[in-house]
């Protein structure tokens, strides 16, 4: 499917995640000079914040807070369009305006090449890829979406004959492949819960994953899998008439 690319697009957030198996405890002060200025050249507005992690120690005598002080480095976009967001336990970009995924890709690929060489101690225990899509229509029937998508998707809406009782209706499909899971999320979240649904929003939610050790040179394979897996399931959940839309 990599020649399907349609003219506009639902996404409200695309994003691609590493966990790092231990934290990196230099990030708390600082960045590696190098990945400061690969950074700037992606993201060149960068916005470092204080933030303070707060854990719970459990003994026999007593339940202690433990708060940790560390440094979010956050680097935006020219148009804030993008983030790169950098912490001792992770990193991952985050897109709200999304042109296509070879460039979001190169984006995360270039940064995290340069983290690899620079800071030989970061080991990926965990690689992530979501793409969120908010359908929202001012107009028309809020449970009406026959034309849009699948319709073993609206099923649990059909399971219901007085509409105006549901405040909720969404629904989680976690799905395993031979090397990564795939968690679908669709439905009906309504912003207005727990009041009834009276907007017409519809979300298709795909989070990809894997858990587990990973080097660099494996991660865009593995990104390109995720995708893949991503495209797949959202092809086979939109009808011909939301492809018509998708390509106005």
């Amino acid at each position: 499917m990599p020649e399907i690319c349609y003219k506009r697009d639902y996404l409200t957030q695309v994003i691609a995640r590493i966990d790092f198996a231990s934290p990196i405890q230099k990030f708390i002060q600082e960045l590696p000079a190098k990945l400061s200025e690969k950074a700037l050249t992606i993201f060149p507005i960068l916005e470092p914040r204080k933030a303070i992690a707060t854990e719970l120690r459990v003994s026999p005598k007593a339940v202690e807070p433990k708060r940790t002080e560390f440094t979010e480095w956050n680097f935006h976009g020219r148009d804030r369009e993008k983030r790169l967001v950098i912490l001792n336990t992770g990193i991952f970009v985050e897109y709200k305006r999304y042109a296509n995924y070879q460039t979001f890709k190169n984006d995360f690929t270039q940064i995290i090449e340069v983290l690899f060489a620079e800071v030989p101690e970061v080991v990926a225990n965990r690689l992530g890829l979501r793409y969120i899509n908010n359908f929202e229509i001012p107009n028309g029937d809020p449970f009406s979406w026959d034309d849009y998508f699948n319709a073993h998707l609206l099923s649990t809406l059909k399971f219901i004959d007085d509409k105006g009782s549901i405040s909720r209706a969404f629904n989680n499909l976690e799905l395993s492949f031979t090397d990564f899971n795939l968690r679908f999320q669709f439905g009906m979240p309504n912003p207005d819960y727990p009041a009834s649904i009276r907007k017409r929003h519809f979300v298709l939610d795909f989070d990809a994953y894997h858990q587990g050790l990973q080097t660099f040179p494996e991660i865009p394979a593995n990104l390109d899998r995720y995708h893949d897996g991503i495209q797949s399931l959202f092809e086979s959940s939109i009808t011909d008439k939301l492809r018509e839309v998708l390509n106005a």
